[in-house]
C-alpha cells in the first residue's frame, strides 16, 4: 500500500535546480557518461528540473485518487449513517405503532350509533354468576334475574378486582383428562343472598322471566327454538286458571321451580323435553304439596314440638 500523502503536490515549488545550491549535481551529470544527452549546464538543470516534475506529477495522481477515495468512503460513511438512521427511524415506528396496537386493545371498543336514538330505561345489569351458567347452558336460580340481584352484580362489579383469576374444572372427563377454564373470581362465586326457585313469590318470577329469556341468546347462544320454548313456559303458566284459585300464585311458583329444574336436570342426561307443554299432573303434584305444607304448619301450631313430653 502506497504512503499516504500528507501535502497536495501541486503546491510544492519546483526547485531552482539552476542556483549554486545544485551546481555540483549539474557538474556530475555533465560528466557522467550515462548521460550523454546532458553536455552542459544549462541541459543539466533542465534535466533535474524533467525528473522533479515526472515525480511531481506521478504524486499529484496519487494524491488526487487518494482525495477521490477519502471523499468516496466518507460517502459511503455517511450513506450508512444515514441508512442506520433510517432503520432506527423505522424501528422506532414500528415500536410506537405497536405500543399503540396493544394501548387500542385495552380499551373499549367504539361501535357506530344512531345519532338522536337514546333509551328509555337502564339495561339489567346481570349477576356474573348467572352469566357464568348461562354461558354453561346450566341451571341457575331465577332469582339471579330478579333486581335484587341486579343491583348486587352492579354493585359487585364495581369493587371486584377482574385481574384476578381462578382455575375451575368443567366437571368433563375425557381420556382420563379434566378441563380447566380459567375465569375471574367474581364469576365463580354464587351470591350469599340467593332464592331458591321454589321460594320465588309469584311476582319475583314475574319480574325476572324477562331478564332471563333476553339474555339465552346473548350469553349462553341459545337457538331460537328454544328462546321460543321458554317464552312459551311462562306465557302458558300466565294464562293458567290456577292463578285464580287461593293459593294459586303459590302453587304455580312451585310448579314452575320443579318443571324448570326437571328441564335441566333431563338436559344435562341428553334427554330435554319441550318445557313449554304444560303438565297437569305436575301442577296436581304441587297442589298436593302446598296442601301437605299447609296441614303440617296448622298441626304444628296446634301441638308444638317442645308440648309434647314422654311421660
Amino acid at each position: 500500500m502506497a504512503k499516504r500523502i500528507e501535502i497536495d503536490p501541486s503546491k510544492i515549488p519546483c526547485p531552482d535546480f539552476a542556483s549554486a545550491a545544485y551546481g555540483f549535481i549539474r557538474k556530475a551529470l555533465v560528466a557522467d557518461p550515462d548521460t550523454p544527452d546532458v553536455n552542459t549546464d544549462e541541459e543539466a538543470a533542465q534535466k533535474l528540473r524533467s525528473q522533479w516534475e515526472t515525480e511531481n506529477n506521478a504524486l499529484k495522481t496519487q494524491f488526487q485518487t487518494q482525495i477521490q477515495a477519502d471523499e468516496q468512503l466518507a460517502e459511503d460513511n455517511r450513506r450508512l449513517a444515514q441508512e442506520d438512521k433510517e432503520q432506527a427511524e423505522q424501528e422506532q415506528r414500528q415500536r410506537e405503532l405497536e405500543v399503540a396496537k396493544e394501548r387500542e386493545k385495552k380499551r373499549t371498543p367504539l361501535y357506530d350509533f344512531n345519532s338522536g336514538v337514546g333509551i328509555t330505561s337502564i339495561p339489567q345489569h346481570l349477576h356474573p354468576y348467572a352469566e357464568k351458567k348461562i354461558s354453561q347452558r346450566k341451571f341457575v336460580e331465577l332469582w339471579y334475574f330478579t333486581p335484587e340481584a341486579s343491583q348486587e352484580a352492579k354493585e359487585h362489579r364495581s369493587t371486584v378486582d377482574t385481574n384476578r383469576l381462578e382455575l375451575a374444572a368443567d366437571n368433563v372427563e375425557q381420556k382420563g383428562a379434566t378441563a380447566f377454564t380459567l375465569l375471574s373470581t367474581h364469576s365463580t362465586r354464587p351470591s350469599n343472598n340467593v332464592v331458591p326457585d321454589a321460594k320465588l313469590a309469584w311476582s319475583q318470577i314475574q319480574l325476572a322471566k324477562t331478564p332471563f329469556i333476553e339474555c339465552l341468546r346473548p350469553t349462553g347462544n341459545y337457538p331460537n327454538k328454544y328462546i321460543a320454548m321458554f317464552a312459551s313456559f311462562y306465557t302458558n303458566m300466565e294464562m293458567h286458571n290456577e292463578l285464580r284459585k287461593p293459593e294459586g300464585a303459590r302453587v304455580m311458583a312451585l310448579y314452575h321451580a320443579e318443571m324448570r329444574r326437571a328441564w335441566y336436570l333431563a338436559a344435562d342426561h341428553g334427554e330435554p323435553f319441550d318445557l313449554s307443554v304444560f303438565s297437569e299432573t305436575v301442577l296436581q303434584e304441587c297442589r298436593n304439596e302446598m296442601w301437605t305444607q299447609a296441614h303440617r304448619k296448622a298441626t304444628e301450631g296446634m301441638f308444638p314440638r317442645n308440648s309434647l313430653k314422654v311421660r
